[in-house]
Parts: structure tokens; sequence; C-alpha cells
């Protein structure tokens, strides 16, 4: 791999370097990468353009990130994966228009679910952010989220529209996440939010996201009313 000048941004420059060299087979699966810090002497950037070009490569399937012990090559093929979507950037890609509501943001100590969630103690600090999405007369989904403090980061601020949009416009959008869809029944708390009856029929989505170093970021429950939201599954067989 070189340095060259190119006017594409410099993580680019970074990705299209190593994602050349691990698909021409020059780097191959089970390889180490340079670390970062040798990446950053090599480019001259900054520990952000880094962390994006691998953040890049990780999303394509090409690297896997080991925390406190660098990025090997996973593949050489490109895997197309499903986006990583906040719902409200979802629900308005089905078509929906929708409103959102911001009811709480405050600081609090973590309980034992939300800790074991972030990997962090119980009784640790995290920002909770409590939302609803409307649509027309009717709320249609509570929001139920919990962030691990980041430097530099004010959750203050969120106004309550996108919350990956305001993470993105700190650089520390999520890179992945898992989540478990479930059939619930609304307690009376969440059906008052969701003005519905309480044991009423809702499905649950809990997201876990991770950041850059693969340690969790987010915790969020989504609440989805069962009279107004369904999922579409397209199976193809095979032949």
């Amino acid at each position: 791999m070189s340095t060259r000048p190119s006017r594409a941004p410099l993580y680019r420059t970074i990705q299209s370097e190593i994602q050349r060299d691990i698909l021409s087979g020059k780097l191959k699966p089970g390889d180490w990468l340079p670390s970062e810090s040798q990446l950053r002497a090599q480019y001259g950037v900054s520990q952000t353009s880094v962390r994006r070009a691998f953040q890049e490569l990780q999303r394509l399937g090409l690297v896997e990130r080991f925390h406190g012990r660098g990025s090997i090559v996973a593949s050489n093929e490109i895997r197309a994966m499903s986006p990583m979507l906040g719902l409200g950037r979802e629900l308005r890609q089905r078509g929906f228009a929708i409103r959102p509501e911001l009811l709480s943001n405050a600081e609090e100590a973590a309980g034992k679910a939300v800790a074991e969630a972030l990997d962090l103690e119980a009784g640790d600090t995290v920002s909770h952010i409590e939302r609803r999405y409307w649509i027309d007369e009717d709320p249609f989904v509570f929001l139920d989220h919990y962030l691990v403090p980041q430097p530099g980061i004010d959750f203050a601020e969120f106004a309550g529209d996108s919350l990956y949009a305001f993470l993105s416009g700190h650089d520390a959008q999520p890179t992945h996440a898992r989540e478990r869809v479930s059939a619930v029944n609304l307690s009376a708390a969440e059906a008052e939010r969701l003005q519905v009856e309480p044991g009423a029929a809702a499905m649950l989505r809990e997201r876990t996201s991770f950041g850059v170093d693969q340690r969790p970021v987010e915790f969020t429950r989504y609440i989805l009313r069962g009279d107004r939201y369904h999922l579409d599954i397209d199976l193809r067989s095979e032949r």
C-alpha cells in the first residue's frame, strides 16, 4: 500500500487502497492489517479518518476488528448487508409520514438490564431519551433509548427527530447492531404512551448498537402498535 494524494475524502483514500489489496489477493483472509497508529503515520491523517476507513471496510464484510488487538482481513469478497437504518428513516422509506415527539431526555443510573446490554456496571450513568412517532392523529411507536456517554457529545442537545443523524453529526454513528423482534402485550404505562388499551398486542424491537471500537453505544426498545405496523419478508425458493 502506498500513499498518494487524492481529492477524495481522506478516509476514502485509505479504504480504497486497503480494499484494492484485499480484492486483488495481495492481502488474504486472516492477514493482520496495519494498526491505526501505523496508518495515521503513513497517511498523515487523524484517528477519525482511519477509523472511518475501517468502518466502511467492515460494513462491506472485508475486515473484522478486535478491540485492543487490531483488524484482520475477513473475506476477499464484498458481501451485501442489510442497511442499518434508524426507525424514522425506515418508516419514511416505507411511505409513512411521521411526526416525532420528544417526551424526555435526561441522565440516569443504568438498571441491571440496560447495564448488561451496554456492557456497563449497574448504576453507571447513561442518557435516557424517550420519544414517540405519530402518524396522522395516532401515536405509532414509542422509542426508549439508552446511550453511553461519549466525549464531545451533549445528548441534552438532541431535539427529538433522528437520533442517528444527531450521532452522525458528531461522527459517532454506530457501525452495526443486533436486533431482536418479539410479540408483546402492552403494560398500562406502554399502552398509555400509544393511546391503546392495556394488554393490546404490539411488536417489540430491541436493538443494541456498536461503535467503531466494537463496544455497545446504544440500547433501544421500539414498541410498535400491532394494529398499525407489520413486517414484509420476501422469500425465494432454492433451485
